[in-house]
């Protein structure tokens, strides 16, 4: 068994094999902690452990049930690491963990005990409540830091979306570079611009970063958890899915008249292919997904479908469809 790679150990595991499961908690001990790592990342851990009552042993803990809940869904067939697909999990519960702590009704009397031990005097200190009760509002939460941990990840995404002008634009003006906030006219003489300029600069990079924020950013997170559900749903055989790559089109002048696309079936197997003319609206399957023909032909339809009701528009590079078979839509109405 010490030589068993996870996957191995996963299936034992969803056997019965207690001493399996162990192990495969056991010899995941690192991944746990890079996970439980990249949740705090920078989190003031002298802050975090011992005012909120957090133990770096509590979310380890937490972590190590999050993989242990995941082993019997795994499916070896998917063709994904177990590591791949326990991740989530595992993060999941360690954010889960720091919420419920941030909730705990007994939360905010450590936070107010912790406040009076820190104080100067100890609890002989002058300070009137209601200055102690300040100081306890300032002290933020496990969870009101992991929001603002991600919003500043999300901030410096949008950055990363700037042209390079604007972004280092910003970036001084803004106080990213040094931790402090630079006037107008500081920033326009430091990049040798007249105040107009900087003005439109400013005008111009606060508008994207306002566009990425709340239009790009949460679509893409939109998107992945879209598909990482779609994925869920495929494992679990609740929903079927195709996944299209554009592979090759041809143009006549500026039209495009017809597209080869490579096409997966639920999210497995090898990649068919399938050419699809925009001009007369007709479809031909090259290679199949699947050696069952009736099962590639269906996927590969449900692809033709698309195309045919979008064929107006510009071939997408890559698009994850979802359907209902009709053995799936046959059963749900029994």
């Amino acid at each position: 068994m010490e030589f068993l790679t996870n996957e191995q150990l996963c299936v034992l595991a969803q056997s019965g094999d207690e001493e399996a499961a162990s192990r495969l908690i056991k010899i995941n001990q690192r991944f746990i902690y890079q996970v439980i790592h990249e949740v705090i990342g920078s989190l003031p851990k002298e802050r975090l452990f011992p005012i909120y009552g957090l133990e770096p042993d509590d979310l380890m803990q937490a972590g190590q049930i999050g993989l242990w809940k995941v082993i019997d869904g795994y499916d070896l067939s998917s063709g994904n690491k177990f590591l791949t697909y326990a991740a989530p999990a595992v993060k999941r519960a360690v954010i889960d963990l720091i919420r419920q702590y941030s909730q705990d009704k007994a939360w905010k009397s450590r936070v107010d005990q912790s406040s009076l031990l820190d104080s100067p005097s100890g609890s002989n200190s002058e300070e009137s409540p209601t200055e102690t009760s300040a100081a306890t509002l300032n002290v933020k939460n496990p969870e009101q830091i992991l929001i603002e941990q991600e919003t500043i990840a999300e901030l410096h995404e949008a950055m990363e979306a700037l042209p390079d002008r604007e972004n280092v634009y910003v970036q001084c003006r803004f106080g990213f570079t040094d931790g402090k906030t630079h006037p107008l006219t500081e920033t326009a003489q430091y990049f040798h611009l007249t105040e107009s300029r900087a003005k439109g600069v400013e005008r111009s990079a606060l508008k994207l970063l306002k566009h990425e924020l709340l239009i790009e950013i949460p679509e893409r997170a939109y998107a992945r958890a879209e598909d990482k559900l779609t994925r869920l749903l495929v494992a679990e055989r609740e929903l079927h899915s195709v996944d299209l790559r554009l592979k090759s089109q041809q143009k006549r002048g500026r039209k495009i008249t017809a597209a080869v696309y490579e096409y997966l079936a639920d999210c497995d197997g090898k990649w068919g292919e399938l050419r699809y003319n925009f001009k007369d609206d007709t479809a031909e399957v090259l290679l199949l997904a699947d050696w069952d023909t009736t099962v590639s032909r269906r996927f590969a339809m449900r692809a033709v479908e698309y195309l045919r009701q979008h064929r107006a528009e510009a071939p997408p590079e890559r698009l994850l469809l979802t359907f209902i078979s009709p053995e799936q839509i046959e059963c749900c109405g029994r």
